[in-house]
């Protein structure tokens, strides 16, 4: 390409010399020449070539401004000057670091656009014109320098060629780019996507266009911890098969970046492979050299953090001393590399503990921050680094300084709103965390707060549900922990409002208390009928699609408007606003229990007489609890596993009785002492049980101590996902039941090869004389059409039939109905449907299990009923036998009026199975009422 390039600068030369000077001809040979040396230029980094590129083209535009009118600028020659006399500016606003070179760049295309007549051409000058914003946006990180780009490509795209439209189109959606990772605004990048799915990728700027999209595809990505963004990002640079340098770069990062959030070592030797492949293509001056060896080295720091091997970390840590000896301060990657040193010694330093690392490794990664820009969401990773180092180190020397100086640097990092939402929250974790070990309870409960504030962020309603599930999962813990903080701090209504704001966030969305509904419909009815309008829109289930359009976020941007609007009104201005503790207190009649496992301490809030008091459990541990509860789910498993024998059974069952006993012990035993609950004899008192993280998985109405004391014996349990949800559920106005009715649902033989189920259709037929207005829905009759259909008019529900829970998609959870195979019956659809309702009895296997890390969001098919208006459900938290659900069943609707008395109904049946199975706890501890 070099000798080309010369060659095209020596016969230029002679084409001009043969011109008479200062004629039209005389320009346009000029103009070439000035082409030719910049593309020589570009071959040979000589910068005496943009000198004389810059002097030709300057006196070829002179000529051609001294036509008339200056009508020559306007011509297609005239652009072409134009357009190469701006490239030439611009490499040298970048190589001289002078960004008034920028300036007269700009004047001279307003001066050629003022002058052309041709709309076509204008907007080609409009195209340059964005080049220039986007280096000066290089020079001063400004966002106003993004958003005026991207007016100009706004306006230029009505008269652009279509030559031209793909150029326009990539500079206008990489500006977009920009103005997301300066702000965080999630519409950008879902614009700049939209704006290159119409760009021909076979086109000029191919490989420019393609790469766009995959980094766009990674900055979404960069906010979730879901793998679907970056994929397409794997698919889209390897489905365009380019060998470039910048591609083979990028679909190494990306292919890093895939590794993070899978854990597949096998991608690490892809990752080399083309890094190495880029690395081996220029040289070591180049810059893409010094990028190379930092990706190298990421690929050694991965290597070793997924394998352990200290040689892979220090092989990296020699790439990255390489790639910053060859970098210059202020260059653009300096920071990054600078940052990623800091950070590799400081994992060096945990592998050998040898002090130097670290202290090494601080240096570095204040130098990085001091280097990056304000805005630079970067700056909230590095700043956890600095943070965890000094936490490091304060753990070597214990000198409390360090403490307090990493907990600010972490409370800082947490507030660049620039950032990813999930390392924000990670980064106020961080200092929460720090600033526990310094005692500051009311601190740390503090900076929990500003965390649990930035969740409904995860839980957006323009967000898929697959990026709500994996954020808010990634979160699991987090109220549970702040919770702690607050009763540290002495706090505890504090506590049990960041338990309600940081724990079922997506049911949450879903709950409007009565009260609100009628005030909203009294104040205003033109506002009631548009909520209601939208809430039908957005409280089904967020959509399972890879990404939401554009349409979405400006669907939520209106959500919240309309949520503004409504809270000016008189009255509403707490508008479907988390209640306080004191609200909720005021609004809830009985006795709730809330227990709390956390890493920092263990306690229960109970929640009577409008007060909330903390019972400190000190012999309940986290540790303790994901042990059980591991104890548990293999118990139950076993006990219901038809390939087990008689002993492994029997087995299961003793451990299950171990696990209720450890239950009673640490938890349940003390909680009933402390509430007064009879030993026995008389009306037995009621309690809702609001557990939190995995405690919630744990029968907790069937504690007992070996002793013969059992919670079944002194209160009658019922359980609720939040104090929220029930508080709103107790407080909702009841209609009149006169014309009631029910749909019963049974499957003897479900299609698909699964166990069949002989009792339900005697249980079925218990429920439809107990049911007012009972249809049935028996084998091939009930579809899911049928059933959903039913539902929609039932104030009674019955369900006999096989369930599956989705650990992946716990919306994908279902009912098992006669075409399930094809429609199935999901915690989606049932979740849809907007009713007002009493009760449903789900008679089938594990319809309360949710995934661990989203087990406080109730998402499974007991929480779906709850979602859909029914006041009382009943689920089970395991695998139930089919024989043991028909005597509960009829012994349940056996209890005078069930329906109106579910808790009590199940409390008797529960009980009665106890005392006929005492030493078989999987087959009556499995059913709980949820609900008011």
């Amino acid at each position: 390409m070099g000798r080309n390039a010369r060659d095209a600068v020596n016969d230029w030369r002679r084409v001009a010399a043969g011109q008479r000077r200062g004629d039209r001809r005389w320009a346009e040979a000029q103009v070439e020449l000035g082409a030719a040396l910049l593309d020589r230029y570009h071959a040979d980094r000589a910068r005496q070539d943009l000198i004389e590129a810059t002097v030709v083209l300057e006196a070829a535009i002179r000529t051609m401004a001294d036509s008339f009118l200056a009508d020559e600028l306007g011509t297609t020659h005239g652009v072409r000057a134009l357009v190469t006399y701006t490239d030439v500016l611009l490499a040298r606003a970048r190589i001289e670091s002078e960004p008034q070179l920028l300036d007269i760049a700009e004047q001279y295309l307003q001066f050629a656009e003022d002058a052309s007549a041709d709309l076509g051409n204008s907007a080609v000058l409009m195209l340059k014109k964005c080049q220039v914003y986007r280096v000066r946006h290089d020079f001063d990180g400004s966002v106003d320098t993004l958003y005026r780009l991207t007016s100009i490509a706004q306006l230029a795209e009505n008269w652009i060629s279509e030559q031209h439209r793909p150029a326009l189109r990539g500079i206008h959606a990489e500006a977009l780019l920009r103005a997301y990772q300066l702000t965080g605004v999630e519409d950008y990048v879902d614009e700049a996507l939209d704006l290159l799915s119409s760009v021909d990728t076979s086109g000029p700027n191919q490989d420019q266009i393609v790469m766009l999209r995959a980094r766009c595809l990674l900055a979404r990505a960069a906010g979730t911890t879901h793998t679907a963004d970056v994929e397409r990002a794997v698919a889209v640079l390897r489905d365009h098969g380019s060998q470039s340098v910048d591609v083979r770069f990028l679909l190494g990062q990306t292919l890093l970046t895939l590794v993070d959030r899978t854990g597949r070592a096998e991608l690490l030797g892809q990752a080399w492979e083309e890094f190495a492949g880029a690395m081996g293509t220029v040289g070591e001056r180049h810059p893409h050299h010094r990028r190379a060896l930092a990706s190298l080295s990421t690929v050694g720091m991965k290597t070793h953090q997924l394998t352990g091997d200290v040689s892979a970390l220090e092989i990296a840590i020699g790439l990255l001393r390489r790639a910053l000896a060859l970098s210059v301060r202020g260059e653009g990657n300096h920071a990054l590399y600078l940052d990623q040193l800091g950070y590799s010694l400081r994992l060096l330093y945990d592998a050998t503990g040898e002090p130097a690392y670290l202290e090494e490794s601080l240096v570095l990664l204040r130098e990085a921050l001091d280097a990056l820009p304000a805005r630079d969401p970067q700056r909230v990773e590095t700043g956890l680094s600095i943070a965890q180092a000094l936490r490091a180190t304060y753990l070597r020397t214990g000198e409390p300084a360090l403490l307090t100086e990493a907990a600010e640097r972490a409370l800082a990092a947490g507030r660049i709103e620039s950032g990813a939402v999930p390392v924000r929250i990670q980064a106020f974790d961080k200092a929460a965390y720090t600033l526990t070990a310094l005692d500051r309870w009311r601190e740390a409960a503090d900076a929990f707060d500003e965390a649990i504030t930035l969740l409904p962020r995860l839980a957006s309603r323009g967000r898929t549900r697959h990026d709500q599930y994996a954020d808010l999962g990634s979160t699991a813990g987090l109220a549970a922990t702040a919770a702690s903080c607050a009763i540290g701090a002495g706090q505890p209504e504090r506590a049990l409002e960041l338990l309600e704001r940081g724990r079922g966030l997506l049911l949450h969305q879903r709950l409007t208390a009565d009260g609100e509904w009628a005030a909203l419909q009294r104040a205003d009815g033109r506002l009631a009928a548009d909520f209601q309008r939208m809430r039908r829109d957005f409280e089904a289930p967020a959509p399972e699609s890879s990404r939401p359009t554009t349409f979405g976020r400006d669907r939520e941007t209106e959500w919240n408007v309309l949520l503004t609007t409504i809270r000016e009104l008189p009255g509403l201005g707490d508008f479907l606003r988390p209640p306080s503790a004191r609200q909720l207190l005021d609004q809830v009649d009985g006795t709730v229990i809330v227990p709390i496992a956390s890493e920092l301490r263990c306690d229960a809030l109970i929640l009577r007489e409008h007060r909330v008091t903390v019972l400190p459990l000190p012999d309940l541990s986290l540790s303790d609890a994901v042990t059980q509860l591991r104890l548990l789910q293999e118990a139950t498993t076993t006990a219901s596993d038809p390939s087990a024998d008689a002993r492994s059974r029997l087995r299961a069952q003793s451990v299950l009785g171990d696990v209720l006993n450890w239950l009673w012990s640490s938890l349940v035993g003390p909680v009933l002492d402390a509430i007064g609950a009879p030993e026995a004899g008389g009306e037995l008192p009621r309690v809702w049980w609001c557990p939190v993280g995995p405690l919630a998985f744990f029968p907790l109405h069937a504690a007992q101590a070996d002793a013969g004391r059992s919670a079944l014996d002194r209160v009658v349990s019922s359980y609720t996902p939040t104090v929220t949800a029930l508080a709103r559920r107790r407080t909702a106005q009841r209609r009149s039941r006169g014309d009631a009715r029910s749909c019963v649902v049974a499957m003897r033989a479900t299609p698909g090869g699964l166990g069949a189920l002989p009792s339900a259709e005697r249980e079925a037929a218990s429920a439809a004389r107990a049911l007012p207005g009972a249809w049935t829905g028996l084998d091939a009759t009930a579809t899911r059409q049928q059933v959903l259909d039913r539902l929609a008019d039932s104030a009674y529900a019955h369900f006999a039939c096989h369930a599956v829970a989705d650990p992946h998609d716990p919306a994908q959870g279902r009912l098992l109905v006669h075409d399930h195979q094809d429609s199935p019956l999901t915690v989606a659809d049932v979740s849809r449907l907007d009713l007002d309702a009493e009760f449903a009895f789900l008679s089938a296997c594990a319809t309360a299990q949710a995934p661990p890390t989203l087990v406080d969001e109730a998402l499974h098919i007991t929480g779906a009923f709850q979602l859909a208006g029914f006041r009382h459900v009943i689920g089970t938290l395991w695998e139930v036998d089919d024989a043991i659900s028909l005597a509960l069943t009829t012994a349940f609707y056996a209890h005078g009026d069930a329906t109106g008395s579910a808790a009590y109904a199940l409390h008797s049946a529960v009980r009665g199975l106890r005392d006929r199975y005492p030493l078989a706890p999987t087959l009556w501890a499995a059913h709980i009422h949820t609900g008011g």
